[in-house]
């Protein structure tokens, strides 16, 4: 009887889970589109670039490489504090964890100054969140706005069975990145928001590269956060969380938020500058900080992919263009890298005509979704022996990491990859959100920048060669007898390095169900 009754549980809540899922969300008010704004024309962001004299020749972009993710942390502050006018920020995950409540504290400072903040965020991990974001939503300089959310708010059995009669467009995901400031500076990349993209999180952490640029080139990000912010799929707090959204709510969120900072203080993103009260560093005024170039594009995704009403992909079709041009060299790095049989065809047909390929991705052990590896390991044997060169992260990760294991406590053997790059012939290169997979390619929406400027390219091509050092990656290949193996430069693996039982069952799985589509 006991059974019965759970079992008839199970069914009433998995109806009423239905109930929810398949009700609409409250009619969002009407709204007027905003435009694209001038530039701000005061501030300490727009002072400084009316004095770069490159800045104000031939339209030229200045452009700098973020690699460390501390160094990507701080930049983020920084164009925070020197905001004026405007803050707009889209991510695809945002945690509530140091590097969140950080960088949310940030902004809401910004806020009481009187900057106009538009946070942007994916349904994917704001979900369940909805008291917070409401309150930060009262604040009279800020909003909130969530991208294809669910519509039930939070539980995963509700948000399973909705996904079972929704999951075509709950598949696609907002997955492209901007934090723009003032319409002078942004960044863009891979990074998410969470301890583990700012290599602070004592559980594992994610090498991962982002781009800050300035002037003209700021203008087609912060263009794009718009598309996506105007988009009917950019659903507004209020509208999700009736009734969550109190003033009072805010004023008792920025109290924990400031009470929690103040007890955190000594994690290690609050030791850095300008956190710990030092003087705010240099590098974003000053010009010799960055390259100048005219040679840059940026390049998004239409806004509709992300909502399952798109067809096509505008960053995939540049890749591709790039890829049938060229003639001698290509580097790949892609953390989820599942090529699938066209696109395995494809760089085989190149190796075979003389150009050299190269790929760097994640390990079974440093990949953080296992099954995703599945996907590329069904087709390593194919790609190793049309000549195509394969690289692996191995789970320590950059050198660097084995400082950040003594200084802060943090575990090496969790690394894993979150770098997307490519670089065709040495000429030109891709930094962006987009992985060599199906779902970049045809389910999420994602950006890049492609820039053909000599020294950025050069920069790039240098981080390329240094994350394929032994100490770094494992170089994957066949035996005389054809089993894979992987060289670490003192020993050859036969098995999957460091990577548990669990995780080899997951992958395997993968390789044999006919999932590669949805990887």
């Amino acid at each position: 009887m006991g059974h019965w009754k759970l079992y008839g549980t199970l069914a009433l809540a998995a109806m009423l889970g239905l109930a929810v899922g398949c009700a609409p969300l409250p009619p969002a008010p009407d709204r007027a589109l905003e435009e694209l704004a001038p530039p701000a024309a005061e501030g300490p962001l727009a002072q400084w670039l009316n004095g770069f004299e490159p800045a104000q020749s031939g339209g030229k972009s200045g452009f700098r490489l973020l690699d460390e993710g501390a160094e990507a942390f701080r930049w983020r502050v920084m164009s925070v504090r020197k905001a004026r006018e405007r803050i707009q920020v889209q991510s695809y995950i945002w945690r509530d964890d140091a590097a969140g409540r950080v960088l949310m504290g940030e902004l809401l400072g910004a806020a009481d100054r009187g900057v106009q903040v538009s946070l942007l965020l994916d349904d994917v991990d704001a979900r369940g969140r909805d008291a917070k974001l409401a309150a930060i939503d009262q604040h009279p300089n800020m909003e909130v706005r969530i991208f294809n959310p669910f519509r039930t708010r939070q539980g995963w059995l509700s948000a399973s069975t909705e996904f079972l009669f929704r999951g075509r467009e709950l598949n696609h995901r907002m997955h492209n990145k901007a934090w723009v400031v003032d319409g002078h500076l942004a960044i863009t990349g891979g990074r998410n928001v969470g301890d583990e993209y700012f290599e602070a999180s004592p559980d594992y952490n994610f090498a991962d590269l982002d781009l800050v640029m300035v002037g003209p080139l700021a203008r087609s990000v912060e263009q794009s956060f718009l598309e996506f912010w105007n988009s009917p799929g950019a659903i507004s707090m209020a509208c999700l969380a009736p009734g969550k959204g109190e003033p009072e709510r805010l004023v008792m969120q920025q109290g924990a938020l400031r009470a929690w900072i103040a007890q955190n203080h000594t994690h290690p993103l609050m030791q850095m500058e300008p956190l710990n009260g030092l003087p705010l560093p240099q590098p974003m005024a000053d010009a010799a900080s960055y390259i100048w170039t005219t040679q840059a594009e940026f390049v998004v995704d239409d806004e509709a992919k992300a909502r399952a009403r798109g067809e096509g992909s505008r960053v995939a079709d540049a890749l591709g263009q790039r890829l049938l041009g060229v003639e001698k060299e290509l580097l790949i790095i892609s953390p989820y890298f599942v090529p699938g049989r066209d696109g395995t065809a494809q760089l085989s047909q190149m190796s075979a005509s003389g150009v050299r390929v190269q790929v760097l991705t994640n390990s079974l052990a440093s990949n953080d979704v296992a099954f995703t590896h599945g996907g590329y390991a069904r087709r390593r044997h194919a790609l190793l022996d049309a000549g195509v060169e394969l690289f692996e992260l191995r789970p320590t990760g950059p050198p660097r990491w084995a400082r950040l294991e003594r200084d802060r406590g943090i575990d090496p053997s969790q690394a894993s990859l979150h770098t997307k790059l490519l670089v065709f012939d040495g000429e030109e290169a891709f930094v962006g959100s987009f992985n060599m997979d199906p779902r970049s390619a045809h389910t999420n929406s994602e950006s890049g920048v492609f820039l053909r400027d000599p020294v950025l390219v050069g920069q790039l091509a240098e981080l390329y060669r240094e994350a394929l050092r032994p100490e770094v990656a494992y170089r994957v290949e066949r035996d005389a007898e054809g089993a894979l193996i992987w060289q670490d430069g003192s020993r050859a693996h036969r098995y999957e390095p460091k990577a548990g039982f669990w995780r080899r069952f997951v992958s395997g799985m993968t390789r044999i169900l006919p999932v590669e589509p949805l990887l």
